[in-house]
C-alpha cells in the first residue's frame, strides 16, 4: 500500500487534507514539524510528500535531500495561497513535483494525488 506523509505545522490543515483523500487507499502518516517529516523520510519509503510549507524549500535549503534519502524518490506536493512567479519556479527547479494553488478543489486534490499514483504504479 502506499504512504503519503502530510506535513503541516497546523493539525487542521494535516486533518483537512486527511479528510480531502479519503476516498484514496493509502496509508497516511501525519507530521507536525520538519523534524518529524526528516525523521518519517530517513526511517521509511514513502510515495508521496504533501506539505504547505512552502519556505522550507526556499534559499538553498536541504529540505529535498533530507527528504529523498536512501535512494527513495518520494513525490512532493507543496500546496499554498502564494502564486508568484519567482516562488513557482523557485519550488520546481529545487525539485518539488507538483506546485498547488489554494484554496483547491477537493476533486482536483484528489485528482493530482491519484494520478500521481498511477504513474508510480
Amino acid at each position: 500500500m502506499r504512504k503519503i506523509v502530510i506535513y503541516s505545522r497546523h493539525a487542521e490543515v494535516r486533518a483537512l487534507i486527511r479528510g480531502l483523500l479519503s476516498d484514496i487507499e493509502a496509508y497516511f502518516v501525519p507530521a507536525s514539524s520538519r523534524e518529524e517529516l526528516f525523521k518519517i523520510c530517513q526511517t521509511t519509503k514513502c510515495d508521496l510528500v504533501l506539505t504547505d510549507d512552502v519556505r522550507m524549500f526556499m534559499n538553498g535549503s536541504d529540505a529535498i535531500l533530507q527528504i529523498r534519502q536512501e535512494g527513495y524518490l518520494p513525490q512532493i506536493f507543496v500546496m499554498s495561497y502564494d502564486l508568484s512567479e519567482d516562488t513557482i519556479t523557485a519550488l520546481l527547479e529545487e525539485g518539488v513535483n507538483q506546485f498547488i494553488s489554494l484554496p483547491v478543489a477537493p476533486e482536483r486534490l484528489c485528482h493530482k494525488v491519484a494520478t500521481q499514483y498511477r504513474e508510480l504504479v
